[in-house]
């Protein structure tokens, strides 16, 4: 059987419009990654024409590692190549909007008995009795353009200043990063063992990456059996429940034994700096299998579309 052609779409970081971890280097490890079975091209996003449709469909599939093209987000760019009926590994618009418009996420949560953070108007900060609050772009990166402030100090002008933002209670307690990837056959999903997403001090505020300092990432943490597992189901429960196509990684937090699904990311970054690559390595999972379960499952799902079981 000749290779089928694969073309990875992707717009460099400056392009992109939360400075996605995306560069030269990162699809040079995209090409040398690419399973047997396929021929690897490359084109950086060039704009939404007719002419630049015309050319990815003369590709088997299209890997989709773009995260944005100027204004237009990830989502804007799935709805697109989904519209001209261009093969690519990306979940549809719908999906990924629904996962990231952080409104949608308690009414997704109540449905499969998953706790979440409410989502607090600003006028009932000061009546609440919570001690701390977190103001979280609605549509942006988790770990972007955040504000915690405390309860007895509401900064009521910033706030006010903000659009298109939400305001949560902040969560204390470990934080937790689940990926979930498909299974060796293709045919189902399956959650990955939990990364840690730790700060280097014992301070109660932190947010992964370098906002409110410094943060470790801890593979294979010291958790609990049965608080691992309950992670793992819950985080692949939300994900065959939203139907995410080909991968995702959701962030949670155990505050009090309980646990709470903070994001959902329907598009991780597979940089080699970026988490998903390091925690499905850590399972034996390389990039070049990464990719194969990857587009496997796509395929299946192009061919003969399937309901995966609930978890």
């Amino acid at each position: 059987m000749s290779a089928q052609k694969l073309i990875f779409l992707y717009s460099d970081s400056t392009f992109t419009p939360w400075k996605e971890n995306i560069f030269g280097s990162t699809i040079a490890t995209f090409l040398k990654a690419t399973p047997e079975n396929y021929y690897p091209y490359v084109t950086h996003f060039v704009g939404f024409t007719t002419e630049f449709a015309d050319f990815l469909k003369q590709f088997d599939m299209v890997f989709n590692v773009c995260y944005g093209f100027g204004e237009a987000g990830q989502a804007d760019i799935a709805r697109w190549l989904d519209s001209h009926a261009i093969k690519h590994t990306a979940s549809t618009y719908d999906i990924q909007i629904l996962a990231k418009d952080k409104m949608n996420l308690p009414q997704i949560c109540e449905e499969i008995d998953v706790k979440t953070p409410p989502i607090i108007q600003l006028g009932d900060v000061a009546t609440l009795e919570y001690e701390r609050y977190i103001v979280k772009h609605r549509m942006g990166s988790l770990h972007l353009n955040m504000l915690v402030f405390d309860a007895s100090e509401i900064p009521y002008q910033e706030l006010l200043e903000k659009e298109n933002y939400i305001i949560q209670p902040y969560i204390t307690g470990r934080e937790f990063t689940v990926g979930v990837i498909p299974n060796e056959n293709g045919t189902d999903y399956m959650a990955l063992t939990p990364l840690e997403i730790r700060p280097d001090d014992d301070r109660e505020v932190y947010i992964a990456g370098q906002s409110y300092g410094v943060t470790e990432k801890i593979l294979n943490p010291d958790i609990e059996e049965s608080i691992k597992r309950e992670i793992m189901h819950k985080v692949l429960t939300l994900h065959k429940t939203m139907k995410i196509k080909g991968m995702s990684r959701t962030d949670i937090r155990i505050h009090n034994g309980e646990i709470y699904v903070l994001d959902i990311n329907t598009m991780p970054n597979l940089d080699a700096r970026s988490f998903l690559p390091s925690i499905a390595q850590n399972e034996g999972v390389d990039l070049k299998e990464l990719f194969r379960r990857i587009l496997l499952v796509t395929q299946i799902a192009y061919n003969q579309p399937i309901e995966f079981e609930m978890a």
